[in-house]
């Protein structure tokens, strides 16, 4: 959480559990009663606005769900975001805690507008999304698909770049590494990407 107190995971048992930093558990949520996920939980994140004391959760129920800590060991559910066709990857929360942007399997981008629980707008990336991440410094969105890594400018809801780097020495029939995880530098001029093939790319992204 924003104020490094707290850890959130998520896991194949449908379960989204709450720790301290002493790895002590302190809650969890997981079925009908708790209005849980009703399928593995692939990815969670806390808001940055520490005085919101919001986390979101995406799984392979294809819904993202937004929690409110409204006891120090208690998240209620306080809102279904429904709309993917496909499993999810992954969910991001924005810099300013106002938007959430979920990916996976259906291979779109889904813009969320988390206080209301407003769906905004949909980004096609052409391929299954497996992680998104904000700009920390731009009004920019970044995908990690299995066909590259796309950056869209979010006001003008428009590409910007794709990074697609070469693989050489590839066979006919041997399946392209891709990415599986992004992650930006504190000043958004470097973007850290894992692939596949057990490597960590870094791109230097200018002005565009």
């Amino acid at each position: 959480n924003p104020e490094n107190t707290k850890i959130l995971s998520g896991s194949r048992d449908k379960s989204i559990k709450l720790w301290n930093v002493l790895a002590s558990e302190m809650a969890t949520i997981s079925g009908p009663s708790m209005h849980g996920h009703t399928d593995w939980v692939s990815c969670v994140r806390f808001s940055p606005k520490a005085e919101e004391n919001l986390a979101v959760s995406a799984g392979w129920d294809k819904v993202v769900k937004v929690w409110l800590g409204v006891l120090e060991h208690e998240y209620h559910l306080k809102y279904n975001l429904v709309g993917h066709t496909g499993y999810l990857n992954t969910v991001t929360v924005s810099p300013d805690g106002s938007l959430c942007a979920s990916g996976g399997k259906d291979g779109v981008a889904m813009l969320w507008e988390i206080t209301y629980g407003k769906q905004l707008y949909v980004l096609e990336a052409g391929s299954e999304i497996h992680s998104l991440v904000f700009s920390p410094t731009r009004y920019w969105l970044v995908a990690a698909t299995t066909k590259n890594i796309t950056i869209w400018d979010l006001e003008a809801k428009k590409v910007v770049a794709t990074l697609e780097p070469e693989f050489e020495g590839l066979g006919e029939r041997a399946l392209k590494p891709y990415c599986t995880s992004v992650c930006w530098n504190y000043e958004g001029t470097i973007l850290y990407a894992g692939y596949t093939d057990k490597s960590v790319r870094v791109w230097q992204i200018g002005a565009m």
